[in-house]
């Protein structure tokens, strides 16, 4: 017995791929050749930056923005860390109050 759509009652069956599947498929899957990642397979290595644009020295997704995001974003990172690091100085100057 053929399984029937419930709707439209066609019979349910794959198809043969098209040309525009493949070539989606293509666009989808295909390794980019732009991309350079220098990383090797270490296992000291995983997880480390290997396009060189994290802060932090682990991948944190950067690679794939553009020049004017990834400026962003650093600025953003260079001000949050600068805070950061600020707060934790006062919080232990002797201007401040020591929780007991």
């Amino acid at each position: 017995m053929v399984s029937r759509n419930d709707v439209t009652g066609d019979a349910i069956q794959t198809k043969t791929t098209s040309q525009a599947y493949r070539d989606n498929y293509e666009n989808i899957f295909k390794k980019d050749k732009t991309m350079q990642v220098r990383v090797k397979e270490n296992a000291d290595e995983i997880g480390k930056c290997g396009c060189g644009r994290s802060p932090t020295g682990k991948c944190i997704g950067w690679h794939g923005l553009d020049e004017g995001t990834y400026r962003e974003k650093l600025a953003e990172w260079e001000l949050a860390d600068y805070q950061k690091r600020a707060q934790e100085l006062w919080s232990d100057s002797c201007t401040t109050g020591r929780a007991e």
